[in-house]
């Protein structure tokens, strides 16, 4: 096993992989944090490193951030028993190998992957995974309704897809489920270089009556909401 400690400063949008040929204790992955100056340091699975390797492999680069797949494994810890967990953009299958990483040796949660490029989709399954996790290839915005209910949605699509997708991945969530977006930078501040597509701002999410939200303001920018109880919708 060869974890790779990961430095990243989000001001200079750069990052530093470090691979070591044994796990790191908490204490020393700080250490190099303060060592190298760095803003944030965490170590990365095998298994996910091996997905940035795919990456690097056939030149994508919109794979989650190592702090945003950190977070996806927290929340799919968090699933709860008999849960489902979906995935809206797999790419080289980076995120998903975060998402399997929070589950551990759980074999009660499924996990459903949809990539609308059948080749990333194809060097992505190349990888193998658990018999709980299933890969689709086709298009999100057609395939989700037939899905059914999740407890987590992770809509990691390229930018302005993701406004195109927003309404189906809300309704797919259960009451109380959880939707993580990444990648809102470029929508928000002064800096931003993304217009929304046809007055479709995905940060638009923030907005929906159908959830509470919150704003995380670190690494590409997430957004993380809950579905409201059907009960709160009906007061409003």
């Amino acid at each position: 096993m060869e974890p790779t400690a990961t430095t990243g400063n989000s001001g200079a949008r750069s990052c530093v992989s470090l691979t070591f040929d044994r796990e790191m204790s908490t204490a020393e992955v700080e250490g190099m944090k303060r060592s190298l100056g760095a803003r944030t340091a965490l170590q990365v699975p095998a298994t996910v490193g091996a997905g940035y390797a795919r990456a690097r492999q056939i030149g994508f680069r919109k794979s989650c951030r190592p702090e945003v797949g950190a977070l996806m494994s927290v929340l799919a810890a968090a699933v709860p028993t008999g849960g489902r967990i979906l995935e809206l953009g797999t790419g080289v299958g980076v995120g998903l190998a975060w998402i399997v990483h929070g589950l551990r040796s759980r074999t009660d949660v499924d996990v459903v992957s949809v990539e609308i490029d059948p080749q990333k989709s194809d060097l992505a399954a190349g990888a193998g995974w658990p018999d709980r996790v299933t890969l689709v290839v086709g298009d999100a915005k057609e395939v989700v309704p037939s899905l059914g209910e999740f407890d987590l949605v992770f809509l990691d699509v390229p930018g302005q897809l993701k406004a195109a997708l927003l309404d189906g991945a809300i309704t797919a969530l259960r009451p109380g489920g959880q939707l993580l977006m990444d990648d809102m930078n470029p929508y928000w501040g002064k800096g931003k270089t993304r217009l929304a597509l046809d007055g479709h701002d995905p940060g638009r999410l923030l907005e929906d009556s159908r959830v509470t939200c919150a704003l995380l303001q670190y690494a590409s920018g997430m957004i993380l909401a809950a579905r409201l109880p059907d009960q709160d919708l009906s007061d409003d």
